[in-house]
């Protein structure tokens, strides 16, 4: 009878959001005043930013969509304030963002664009056991100096005032990891392409060489390096107006395991190697239009990405994805989303290593967090009904234009998800092969820097439920 129940909430949820989904009323059209609106035309003069101490004030300029030295209805500047707002926002630079006119005179205006610029640097210093939690560090291990990993993290935005990045990561102890990646959006005075490059060097004393009942296997050897990767590589990127941006990324790789690791999983690479040699190409399209990119309500986006990882039996793989996701207020305070996913990967018999699919990242049922469900095609989506409930100030008292004020805003969440994932060769998990669900309600918390917390109760398939804690900040 709990399934059926459980069936019964699925199928209710799903009709329900179909139903809201039909039922929209269509755009409302204009009022007859509007035409003066849409016939009276003013030259914009300049765009003024204010607050900027940073950003380049060209760079503030790109994403408004009201140009200098030209003409625009009275419509169609009203329209686009909003929207140049939008796209300041979701260019992750800043806090708040204004945009106004100002200094109307005759025929002319001028537009004023006024923002609270992030913290752009964040060195950080980085001291963790690897053991679960500092119980068993302390009491197991005598919290031994040689389970920890410690180093710095240099994390960059901003950092010419062009939406340049630099992230440098000096880890050291347990695991090592040395990682230099930089990347400039806009290079040229056209402000459309972008070049990065990226260095990483990772060896670990503990690697995840098989799944096993839906959850990974780790070996671990607290003498010696299990595993060690070596990658090198530079991307190109181009941005075409506002939403259209296309990423291509070069780079080669070399990752190795050890002959313990080898025993454990002959099949880790393919054709009984230890270490793979291979090259990486990867390209992404991404058209985005929604109000917010790290938690969109309105909107809709998708892309598609190909990634070719080498070229001869060791590793071989062709794999294409594609993601949608498409956004609606449909009352005041109320929000639908729809999110698909798919992935498939070619040809179907491939290596471990070239396995994962759902449970990794942000690609996961909300309710199957604690597994992983590797194969070689699948596709997931999830259905979210959010409403709005609350949106206080805080007051700091800091003295600080930036900081005086942080914003929080809480939604309740009700939820399904579905996803399905193939796999040729399993026959030790029981995910694989066969049609995933899950669903739930929760609250999700939003503040500055990106920062969101979501607290889940999910049901699953397997009978199981329970409280779940994501947590994220875009750093």
């Amino acid at each position: 009878m709990r399934y059926l129940n459980k069936y019964a909430f699925l199928f209710c949820l799903l009709s329900c959001c179909c139903k809201f989904i039909y039922a929209q009323e269509p755009d409302e059209q204009p009022r007859e005043d509007d035409k003066i609106l849409q016939t009276s035309f003013l030259t914009i003069r300049n765009v003024i930013a204010t607050g900027n101490k940073i950003t380049k004030d060209y760079i503030i300029a790109r994403e408004v969509l009201l140009k200098k030295d030209k003409p625009y209805s009275i419509s169609d500047i009203l329209k686009n304030m909003p929207l140049s707002k939008q796209n300041l926002l979701n260019t992750g630079l800043f806090l708040d963002v204004t945009v106004d006119f100002t200094n109307w005179n005759n025929d002319s205006l001028d537009i004023l664009v006024d923002v609270k610029e992030r913290w752009y640097y964040f060195p950080v210093p980085y001291f963790k056991p690897i053991d679960r939690n500092f119980n068993v560090w302390i009491k197991e291990y005598e919290a031994s100096l040689s389970r920890v990993n410690y180093g710095i993290k240099l994390i960059g935005y901003n950092v010419s005032g062009r939406n340049d990045k630099l992230n440098i990561w000096l880890i050291s102890g347990y695991s090592r990891q040395i990682v230099l990646n930089y990347t400039a959006p806009y290079f040229d005075r056209s402000l459309k392409h972008g070049l990065s490059i990226d260095m990483l060097y990772s060896a670990n004393k503990e690697v995840n060489y098989t799944t096993k009942d839906n959850k990974q296997s780790f070996y671990k050897d607290p003498g010696g390096f299990v595993t060690s990767r070596l990658r090198i590589g530079a991307g190109y990127s181009y941005r075409t107006g506002y939403i259209q941006r296309h990423n291509v990324t070069f780079s080669y790789n070399v990752v190795k395991i050890n002959d313990s690791v080898f025993q454990r999983n002959p099949n880790y690479f393919d054709n009984g190697q230890k270490d793979a040699r291979f090259p990486e190409i990867f390209y992404q399209y991404q058209s985005i239009r929604v109000n917010y990119i790290p938690y969109p309500l309105k909107g809709f986006q998708w892309e598609v990405a190909f990634l070719k990882r080498g070229l001869n039996k060791t590793l071989n793989l062709w794999e294409f994805k594609a993601k949608v996701g498409k956004y609606w207020e449909l009352f005041p305070k109320y929000y639908l989303a729809l999110q698909i996913n798919s992935d498939i990967k070619l040809p179907f018999d491939q290596p471990y290593y070239n396995q994962q699919m759902l449970g990794y990242g942000d690609s996961f049922l909300r309710g199957l967090e604690n597994y992983v469900i590797d194969g070689v095609a699948g596709g997931l989506s999830k259905i979210t009904l959010r409403r709005e409930l609350w949106s206080p100030k805080l007051h700091t008292g800091l003295k600080s234009r930036s900081y005086a004020v942080i914003p929080f805003r809480f939604f309740a969440k009700a939820y399904t998800d579905m996803g399905y994932v193939y796999n040729r060769a399993s026959n030790v998990n029981s995910l694989n092969n066969r049609f995933l669900y899950s669903g739930g309600g929760g609250l999700d918390i939003l503040s500055i820097y990106d920062a969101t917390i979501s607290l889940e109760y999910s049901f699953n398939q397997l009978g199981q439920k329970g409280l779940f804690l994501q947590a994220g900040l875009g750093l």
